[in-house]
């Protein structure tokens, strides 16, 4: 699913050899070392025995000075047939609630740029983007650049 997902939200953003890296077994190395980290949740949202996306959080990656005491929200993504249909909301919902359930003082995330859809559904769950921007995030290819949304959770 997460293959399936990358595939389906980027490959009009990133150039196809860089998605071609994008492989089963790329993700279950990754998928592994998530496991094996203590201080990383993942959490999966199925329906019976159907994966319909996941959510994976962690303290804030010291990476364009993280605002203090934040999470961070570094993976968000549904099967392409959840699309729409509201279990990005749930998803998003929950990793909201997960991190104020962990003390931190707000949520963070990395997204394309050019990702439009994606920001759009962070905006409509308030978050903004605070500026924050990687010029050479080398592993994505040349001319693609992450910017990073933040909510913080207040009183």
């Amino acid at each position: 699913m997460h293959v399936l997902a990358w595939h389906e939200a980027y490959s009009d953003l990133i150039h196809p050899m860089v998605l071609s890296a994008v492989t089963f077994e790329s993700r279950f190395a990754a998928w592994q070392q998530w496991y094996e980290n203590t201080d990383q949740e993942l959490h999966v949202l199925q329906c019976g025995d159907d994966v319909q996306g996941f959510i994976r959080t962690c303290p804030a990656r010291d990476h364009e000075n993280p605002p203090p005491d934040f999470a961070e929200l570094t993976h968000l993504y549904l099967h392409p047939s959840q699309l729409s249909k509201g279990a990005g909301h749930r998803l998003f919902e929950f990793a909201v609630s997960h991190c104020k359930g962990g003390n931190y003082s707000g949520m963070l995330l990395w997204t394309i740029e050019g990702n439009a859809r994606a920001r759009r559904f962070y905006e409509a769950h308030g978050m903004r983007f605070d500026g924050a921007r990687v010029d050479e995030p080398d592993w994505l290819g040349e001319g693609v650049y992450e910017v990073r949304y933040v909510l913080p959770f207040g009183a």
